[in-house]
């Protein structure tokens, strides 16, 4: 489970940094997939994570900072749209 979690802190870190570059593949209906995917099988290997208190909080902190990054897509796409 260790691995796996070092596997997903490092997906996290792929997607943040595709949204820094405002990347068109993370904004694909595939893209949003598999970010929606990683969040959701991040906090089930956060769950898993019983034994290592050090990387149960980083997955914490990361699948924190993916959802608040969805929060901020969400916030700014909608601002852009409703702009004239």
């Amino acid at each position: 489970m260790k691995k796996m979690a070092i596997g997903f802190i490092l997906i996290h870190v792929l997607i943040f940094l595709l949204w820094i570059m405002n990347s068109g593949d993370l904004f694909s209906l595939l893209g949003i997939a598999c970010w929606m995917l990683a969040i959701v099988s991040g906090f089930i290997v956060q769950i898993m994570l019983d034994e290592v208190l050090m990387i149960r909080k980083i997955m914490a902190i990361s699948n924190g900072w993916m959802v608040f990054l969805i929060i901020m897509t969400v916030g700014v796409h909608f601002t852009v749209t409703s702009m004239p």
